[in-house]
């Protein structure tokens, strides 16, 4: 199989490169060999290398960077998703787009007061209200419009055994710096008006052959909760023995960002549920 991954070098292309380059022909797209963002460059990519899926996990990822530098984030997260879709399209490639659970964060309305709480499905009528949402939500619509054969994955927040980059970065160190706290006996205040679920990496990287194998459209694609987040890391630290170490931040505007996953669990893909999954990744 002839694979395209785009964002190769950020935190979960590098890792889905190591996880398929030697069963697969990869194309590791990064900065420095394909600009996404330019027809030409994308058209030749395509050309020669001819990929049977492309799975596009290049963005402007970092929120306050969407939110400081909206054209920047446009360009890079809708139109270069726009182009790929296109060429995808035109090639008869299968398209997999690396989405948000961020698409949920919205304003509580009288219009949605009785389901604000309640996990995200993927078909309701969404109105993000961080830019990089919003725009992570127009890239799914004009990868649809382009490429109706395309699958959208609305991720979680990652994590995963850290690298030296990751170290250097502090990228997806969530998990890695609850394992610190348990070890070391340090305090941590945890955010409960926020609610979402959070996924070990591998799951995802697991999943993602069966994810390029299904139906088109959109799936939430990733570990399950059902609480705040000072509720599932209470929850974790209560199985290990050390819920005193868990203090609630009450500050902040709520942000429910919770996902429905059936729709991914009828077509044969399942995650571990987050309380579950961390508590192993911890105690290991």
């Amino acid at each position: 199989m002839r694979l395209l991954i785009t964002g190769a070098k950020g935190y979960l292309g590098k890792r889905l490169v190591k996880a398929y380059e030697k069963e697969h022909e990869v194309y590791a797209a990064c900065r420095e060999n394909l600009d996404f963002t330019c027809e030409e460059q994308v058209g030749a990519v395509f050309g020669e290398f001819k990929p049977e899926v492309a799975i596009h996990c290049g963005a402007v990822s970092d929120v306050g960077e969407c939110e400081n530098n909206p054209e920047k984030s446009f360009r890079v997260n809708v139109q270069g998703t726009q182009i790929l879709a296109r060429y995808c399209a035109r090639s008869h490639t299968r398209m997999v787009f690396c989405s948000s659970d961020q698409v949920y964060i919205e304003k509580q309305t009288r219009e949605n007061a009785e389901t604000y709480y309640l996990p995200h499905r993927e078909e309701g009528r969404l109105n993000p209200l961080p830019v990089y949402g919003q725009h992570k939500l127009q890239a799914e619509n004009v990868c649809l419009n382009e490429n109706p054969d395309s699958v959208i994955l609305r991720l979680t927040l990652l994590y995963d055994v850290p690298g030296k980059e990751d170290l250097e970065k502090q990228k997806g160190m969530f998990a890695e710096n609850l394992k610190t706290a348990f070890r070391e006996g340090q305090r941590q205040q945890i955010f409960q008006n926020t609610s979402r679920g959070i996924t070990d990496i591998r799951e995802v990287i697991e999943n993602m052959e069966k994810a390029w194998k299904l139906l088109p459209g959109r799936y939430n694609f990733g570990s399950t909760y059902t609480g705040n987040m000072y509720e599932m890391i209470r929850q974790v630290f209560t199985l290990l023995g050390k819920k005193e170490l868990i203090c609630c931040q009450e500050t902040g505007a709520v942000r429910n960002m919770l996902m429905n996953t059936q729709k991914a669990e009828k077509a044969g893909i399942v995650f571990q549920d987050t309380v579950s999954a961390l508590y192993r990744y911890i105690a290991s």
